[in-house]
């Protein structure tokens, strides 16, 4: 246990927090240096954890929150390590489903300044708490730990993990080109960054370019590569927004896009029932499953039963969650083309011709006008607003670009809320019968969720 000499943290909860926000990478190089250094100092805790690592474009926190809860359900003790948060900060640091508590995450804090002091230049926020993630899991004796990358894969602070026991990469697409490159191989080659020599990999597919970039780099590590055959996947139902979908994967030996698979094992799973809605989940559930018989060879109780009652279990914010019930109003993260595009084609599942209410803000660095180009056919109505960040698009600027994006013959109304408590203001008078969905970015994401609980 990590504390003081008095044995309580001196720091308060909301000193930690204003003091994890202040961290700024001064240096111009990524890198792991930092990241290495400050885990030097602290002994290295992510020595002997059983790591499960996690890259992609989309996909990555639902995939890692499914396989988390399929651990847990198999009695084992499991670290979650993701970002960004949604409400709070201690949702990126969980143990066993329960977030890091205030009093550890500010004992932990105070720590790691300490450590921070010996240092000439001081780690960003991310570095800072991906080593105090590490430092809880190691307190808390997980037995398996689950790691979402933050940003790319390469120069990730994750990635100073030396021997994971699986590499997952989830869909890809072009996002954060400005970090990872302007191309499908570059962005395939950032997030191949975290394959490590010898050890099994699980990709999503369904992009060949990618595909070619992460098969070469596990043909040069000596690592066996596993893709889903997602023409095995057989959706039984959606359910309802706050209903279970339910779905079969069966995966036959032999498939041409698993030639690189282990000896033509194969799976099926019948009628399985997931709690997080939207069908793009049952393509990452299918990830989740060949990512399960992976770890079994590993020797992980990973059961049929906990599969089940895994799956039937999870819960992850932001992902067509329902936030009121009159009228309807979701929250949904989606905030790059290939997300939007798997959100618009659920709710064309869940609401078929039914025009759709929005509040849609996002930040200035995302391919907007594609964003745009694919929700804008549902809406009825449109709140054009900004989250309260620096990086998010000005809300007239951005009004701007949903005007001139509107060619077809239905123009939507649109509704300029500068403020987001503006437009949460404006939701909650809607009628009982309407459907507002929250779009465009997590933290637009976030901000509507505290305002709408408070």
């Amino acid at each position: 246990m990590y504390r003081t000499k008095e044995g309580e943290a001196v720091m308060k909860y909301d000193e930690a927090l204003t003091y994890i926000h202040g961290l700024y990478w001064k240096g111009k190089k990524s890198g792991l240096e930092k990241t290495k250094e400050l885990l030097e100092l602290c002994g290295h805790p992510e020595r002997g954890l059983n790591c499960i690592h996690i890259a992609g474009t989309n996909g990555k926190g639902s995939t890692a929150a499914m396989l988390e809860s399929v651990c847990r359900c198999a009695g084992l003790k499991t670290g979650l390590y993701t970002s960004p948060y949604i409400v709070r900060y201690n949702e990126r640091i969980q143990v066993s489903g329960q977030e890091i508590p205030d009093e550890q995450l500010s004992l932990l804090t105070e720590y790691l300044a300490g450590m921070v002091e010996q240092m000439e230049i001081p780690p960003s926020e991310f570095e800072f708490g991906t080593v105090l993630a590490f430092l809880y899991f190691k307190e808390q004796q997980c037995d398996i730990v689950i790691l979402e990358t933050g940003l790319g894969g390469t120069f990730d602070s994750t990635n100073v993990i030396e021997n994971p026991l699986l590499c997952i990469i989830t869909a890809l697409g072009l996002d954060h080109t400005a970090q990872l490159g302007s191309t499908m191989t570059q962005i395939a080659n950032a997030k191949a960054g975290i394959i490590k020599q010898g050890v099994p990999v699980v990709f999503y597919g369904e992009n060949k370019e990618g595909e070619a970039v992460i098969r070469k780099r596990c043909e040069e590590l000596s690592s066996s590569l596993v893709m889903p055959d997602f023409a095995g996947l057989k959706s039984e139902g959606l359910g309802g927004l706050t209903d279970c979908q339910q779905f079969s994967y069966k995966r036959e030996p032999g498939t041409d896009a698993l030639e690189a698979a282990a000896e033509g094992h194969n799976i099926e799973y019948s009628h399985l029932r997931l709690s997080l809605p939207g069908l793009y989940q049952q393509k990452n559930a299918a990830l989740v499953l060949e990512a399960v018989e992976q770890l079994k060879k590993k020797g992980l109780p990973l059961t049929v039963d906990a599969v089940q009652k895994g799956l039937c279990s999870v819960h992850w914010q932001a992902r067509l969650e329902v936030l009121l019930n009159k009228p309807l109003v979701l929250a949904d993260g989606s905030h790059n083309p290939l997300g939007m595009q798997a959100t618009v084609e659920s709710l064309r599942q869940y609401f078929q011709d039914k025009r759709l209410q929005f509040v849609f803000g996002a930040m200035a660095d995302k391919e907007l006008n594609a964003m745009i180009k694919l929700f804008l056919p549902l809406a009825g109505k449109v709140y054009v607003t900004a989250p309260a960040m620096p990086r998010a698009m000005d809300a007239e600027a951005l009004l701007s670009l949903c005007q001139r994006n509107c060619t077809g013959k239905t123009v939507p109304e649109f509704v300029l809320c500068r403020k987001v408590q503006d437009a949460v203001s404006l939701i909650r008078k809607e009628g009982e019968q309407e459907v507002v969905v929250v779009i465009g970015s997590l933290y637009l994401a976030g901000e509507v969720k505290r305002l709408m609980k408070g």
